[in-house]
């Protein structure tokens, strides 16, 4: 007869078939974590787009009111929106209310990720780029500087004026092989002309500018082929007719120049 007092011990996980199992659930993690972080780029890329459109739409309202004029927009380079040589004339004092109410279509999610913590003004348009000067900030700030993670093409005035160039970086004879001019006017916007990017840029001996998506700062100052010193995987550009294209890394290519400085090489 058996005694009652006596429990039969549960069989227990070995050691090793606890690190089997620990393995196995590495491994799984492993193969899909890359595609979650696929799935979660290609979310923030999506609201990038959008921003994108609502800010043509903004630039095209203003024009609709002011006889086909862009504002103006002789600034530093093309994502400043207001310096102290546009002041009360600036995009920000032009749009902002009024054409652009809600400032937050100026930020990237993808931009505010990789630089929000190194220039405040990438995470939020009240917040000033460094909080120490308060000398650059975003729209929803007093400072005499804004510049947004966004270049805003249309009426941009360079001085000398913008070069526009053929893919392989020099201006062909044909005219038919080089990028389109950005627009001056609304008359301009067709499906050529790029509107609105984000700014990955080279000023030869200066500064290598990568802030586009997953890009990063202080690419060095020497020129280089893009592949070896940009890590944007694509580039988001707002064409002048109101579509948004994506080109692959493959496609981005140097198409203007100028502004800062009048050997700076942008890219899109």
């Amino acid at each position: 007869m058996k005694n009652p007092s006596h429990s039969v011990t549960a069989p227990a996980f070995t050691l090793i078939e606890l690190l089997v199992v620990i393995a196995i659930i590495a491994i799984l993690a492993s193969m899909l974590l890359p595609s979650l972080s696929r799935a979660k780029y290609a979310g923030q890329r999506s609201v990038c787009l959008n921003n994108i459109r609502q800010q043509y739409l903004s630039q095209i309202m203003y024009a609709d009111d002011s006889n086909g004029r862009f504002p103006f927009h002789a600034d530093l380079s093309p994502d400043y929106h207001r310096t102290p040589n546009t002041g009360t004339r600036s995009i920000v004092n032009s749009l902002r209310g009024t054409y652009l109410v809600d400032t937050e279509i100026l930020i990237c999610p993808i931009t505010r990720k990789s630089f929000g913590r190194l220039w405040w003004n990438y995470a939020s348009m009240t917040n000033y780029a460094d909080a120490d000067t308060r000398d650059y900030g975003g729209w929803d700030t007093p400072a005499a500087y804004v510049f947004t993670p966004y270049m805003w093409f249309a009426n941009f005035t360079a001085n000398p004026e913008m070069t526009f160039l053929a893919t392989d970086g020099t201006v062909s004879p044909n005219p038919d092989d080089n990028e389109p001019p950005w627009p001056k006017v609304s008359s301009e916007c067709d499906s050529r002309r790029a509107f609105i990017t984000h700014r990955v840029s080279d000023t030869p001996g200066t500064a290598l500018w990568d802030v586009g998506h997953l890009g990063r700062f202080g690419a060095g100052t020497q020129s280089r082929p893009l592949w070896a010193w940009s890590l944007a995987p694509d580039q988001p550009v707002g064409q002048a007719d109101g579509s948004v294209r994506v080109r692959p890394k493959a496609e981005i290519k140097p198409r203007a120049k100028g502004g800062p400085s009048p050997d700076t090489v942008y890219y899109y």
